[in-house]
């Protein structure tokens, strides 16, 4: 809605600032178990961890309401016009039947940036926690520096993608995780908090932040007017399950197999490796 609404050629930085509801949602929300984590562990296992779920029904209201308030943007009614039908009966299947190559696009573009923030900010903390014997709440403050730095990077991010294209912005985020993942778990090792959290949030903003940012731009940008909303949502959501719920499952996997962490390199490297072989056919 946001980018249809914006210059053509500020689309990058209008769709970001939407994108900073992310870190404002990963302050809150880690903040909130960062908060929790001050219980006793048997309060917090008991009932603590259900308080953030409880408070989140708030949210959910607040969405619902902005989303019954929100009107069609002037393209997709200029676009409504021009066209016989005034709205598409089946766009899901109109995608399937016609846009799979950017439907699989969106999907790889997405799964390369949830894996990582999932391998971030879940992997990470039970890596840590049991196999390191690192305080939770250590982990949990290199978050929350990721998540506020990216506040104000996320849009600089959107911005330089109208500069210099959302692909370049992909690509630097990639290579940046992958050349970053041992540094990363060598950082944990040393065990000093101030290096962990240095490390989380550098991960956090070079490697999420320049796909996280462009990404509202991008994803809609591959469909028509005309499916552009489903297209978009369809590889997102399709992408968050994959990425975000198989990536800790298989770093997890790799760790139990290797005993080390740097069995989960070459996994991590392999999955970047796959999904961006969809921005290269791009």
């Amino acid at each position: 809605m946001v980018i249809e609404h914006a210059p053509a050629k500020r689309r990058g930085f209008y769709g970001s600032l939407v994108q900073v509801g992310f870190p404002l949602g990963m302050l809150a929300s880690t903040g909130m178990i960062a908060w929790l984590s001050l219980m006793p562990d048997e309060d917090f296992l008991s009932w603590g961890w259900r308080v953030p779920f409880l408070l989140s029904i708030v949210l959910v209201a607040l969405g619902f309401y902005i989303r019954m308030k929100v009107v069609e943007s002037p393209v997709f009614e200029a676009s409504q016009e021009k066209s016989e039908a005034k709205e598409e009966k089946a766009p899901l299947l109109q995608i399937l039947a016609e846009h799979k190559k950017n439907l699989a696009l969106s999907i790889g573009l997405k799964v390369c940036e949830v894996a990582w923030v999932y391998i971030l900010t879940v992997f990470v903390i039970v890596y840590g926690v049991n196999t390191l014997g690192l305080s939770r709440e250590v982990i949990l403050n290199g978050v929350l520096l990721g998540a506020a730095l990216e506040i104000a990077f996320i849009p600089f991010f959107g911005w330089l993608s109208d500069k210099w294209g959302r692909r370049t912005l992909y690509y630097m985020g990639t290579v940046f995780v992958m050349l970053s993942v041992y540094p990363l778990f060598l950082c944990l090792e040393t065990r000093d908090p101030l290096i962990i959290m240095g490390a989380i949030a550098v991960c956090m903003v070079f490697g999420h932040g320049p796909m996280y940012g462009p990404q509202a731009a991008y994803l809609p940008e591959l469909f028509g007017t005309r499916v552009r909303y489903s297209g978009a949502s369809l590889g997102c959501q399709i992408a968050a399950g994959v990425g975000g719920g198989i990536a800790p499952m298989l770093a997890t996997w790799l760790l139990a197999l290797h005993g080390h962490y740097g069995g989960g390199h070459y996994g991590f490297c392999a999955l970047f490796h796959y999904s961006m072989g969809y921005v290269r056919k791009s």
